[in-house]
């Protein structure tokens, strides 16, 4: 064999042996979670440790915190203390923490999450007893797989065990407080999802909630998702379950998702103790999405006030003290439906109306407008509030004050206690001119009015003059068709008018 075939030979060997070389330790480290970028933590070993896996950080408090590292904490374990980031990621080096479970520094979702208890008072959510307070939000970080816990938070309003940054994922977390879980203030691109949030045990004094996304500025992406709240019922009259809204009546949430959340009291509990706490309270979003939510326990299930062409649909907003949806303000253009709003209201107080779907507003004309509302079912709600104890209330679906030119078809409403569809002008010609140019068809009620008697709250068993699958009072203006129902049941009048209504059609009056 010649001596240049030879040399040949010998370096095509060498260079394989290269090869091998450099892509076995990286494979070699990725087993073993050697990847520097990496660090672990342990809260059950002794020492203070290093942050690799064979000597993992026994506290938080030893991490440098790092754009582009990845930080675990070990399942099964629960670290006290102090948990503040001390930086952001970037976009192109985001900061993830998370768990592991196995010695070679892979996760086991099944396995329970690793517990961080937070300091309670005297602590401030600045020093500690919060992950990060205002001003001291950190942006691009991702939190998953947690189990973090503030029971003793010191007494404020907003007072959260974490305020987020912009361009931040929350996902799959647990959260235990007394006061607030989650903030996102002013922030854009932040993600919330397939959380648990135990929430609100604090006094009266200060307004705390779930979730809260809020801001005088526009803010854009945020999307909640799959959360569960269970609101403790804690907290002043205006401490909800989610709450998205901007506190400029010029600025909006844009591209607001909140769909497949759970808002509820406690298990075991059927109203909240708070009973002016509202399950989602939406203020001021353009074209938000709120769908498959499922509401049950509170005030009322969905609150949307302010905001066009917004999406509510396939939500489950039953066994609510007041409304199921409660759509007002400056609001139009909404497409409400397949939505389930059974048995709400009840006995509690005069002051909770008790009806599935309620479209009203006090701001003026065609303030809630141009909706339609389609393919819904509303069941079951209870007559016993409203001021005038007329029988008036316990209404399937109501389209009231400030209401026009909506769109009403293909809904199932029916066992009600009132009117299955009431549609009512306000009465006042000054303020609301036109309050016509709805469309009433295709709706399948039966057995409506099952309990619409006047005084019933003392006992009065006469029945109202107005049992009807659907009843009409001052509509007027624009023409409005009621046409090709389908009612059912012992009701006593198909469609009732008041005499004050004009340019209304009713084909199979009854």
């Amino acid at each position: 064999m010649s001596k240049r075939r030879t040399f040949l030979r010998i370096a095509s060997s060498m260079g394989v042996f290269a090869c091998v070389g450099s892509t076995l330790p990286k494979r070699a480290q990725a087993q073993s979670g050697l990847n520097a970028n990496v660090h672990y933590i342990d809260p059950s070993v002794a020492g203070p440790g290093d942050g690799t896996l064979a000597n993992p950080y026994r506290s938080w408090a030893s991490v440098t915190w790092t754009p582009g590292h990845t930080y675990l904490q070990k399942r099964g374990t629960t670290y006290s203390g102090l948990f503040q980031l001390s930086a952001s990621g970037t976009a192109q080096q985001r900061i993830t923490i998370g768990a592991y479970y196995r010695s070679d520094g892979s996760d086991d979702n099944a396995r329970p999450k690793p517990v961080i208890v937070l300091p309670g008072a005297p602590a401030t959510p600045a020093g500690g007893a919060s992950i990060a307070a205002y001003r001291q939000e950190r942006d691009f970080v991702t939190y998953r797989h947690l189990d973090i816990r503030n029971t003793a938070m010191p007494d404020g309003s907003d007072v959260a065990i974490i305020w987020l940054g912009n361009d931040c994922v929350f996902e799959n977390n647990n959260l235990t407080s007394n006061s607030a879980g989650v903030v996102i203030y002013e922030k854009n691109r932040v993600t919330v999802s397939n959380c648990v949030l135990d929430v609100i045990s604090n006094g009266p004094d200060y307004g705390n909630q779930g979730i809260l996304a809020a801001g005088t500025t526009n803010m854009d992406d945020i999307r909640l998702l799959s959360n569960t709240v269970r609101h403790r019922g804690g907290g002043s009259a205006a401490s909800y379950g989610i709450r998205c809204e901007t506190y400029n009546g010029a600025s909006f949430l844009n591209r607001l998702v909140l769909r497949g959340n759970r808002v509820s009291p406690p298990p075991g509990v059927a109203y909240n103790a708070n009973r002016r706490a509202i399950g989602i309270y939406l203020v001021q979003a353009q074209a938000a999405t709120v769908d498959r939510n499922t509401v049950t326990g509170m005030l009322t299930g969905i609150f949307i006030n302010g905001g066009d062409r917004s999406y509510v649909g396939n939500n489950n907003c039953s066994n609510n003290m007041n409304f199921g949806i409660h759509i007002s303000g400056l609001a139009k253009a909404y497409l409400i439906e397949r939505n389930i709003c059974n048995a709400n209201g009840g006995t509690l107080t005069s002051t909770y109306y008790g009806r599935g779907i309620e479209l009203s507003s006090k701001v003026g004309q065609d303030a809630v407008s141009g909706h339609t509302i389609r393919y819904n079912t509303c069941r079951f709600n209870y007559n016993y509030g409203g001021p005038l104890d007329n029988g008036s209330e316990g209404v399937g679906i109501g389209v009231d004050d400030g209401a026009s030119k909506c769109s009403i078809y293909g809904n199932i409403v029916s066992n009600n206690e009132g009117n299955g569809i009431q549609m009512y002008g306000g009465g006042d010609r000054a303020r609301w001119p036109d309050t016509g140019g709805h469309t009433i068809q295709a709706n399948w009620l039966d057995s409506n009015c099952s309990f619409s008697v006047l005084n019933r709250r003392n006992g009065g068993k006469t029945p109202s003059p107005f049992q009807a699958h659907i009843a009409l009072a001052y509509i007027y203006g624009s023409p409005t068709v009621v046409a090709r129902n389908t009612f059912l049941g012992k009701t006593s009048m198909r469609v009732y008018t008041d005499g004050t209504d004009a340019n209304v059609t009713v084909v199979g009056r009854g």
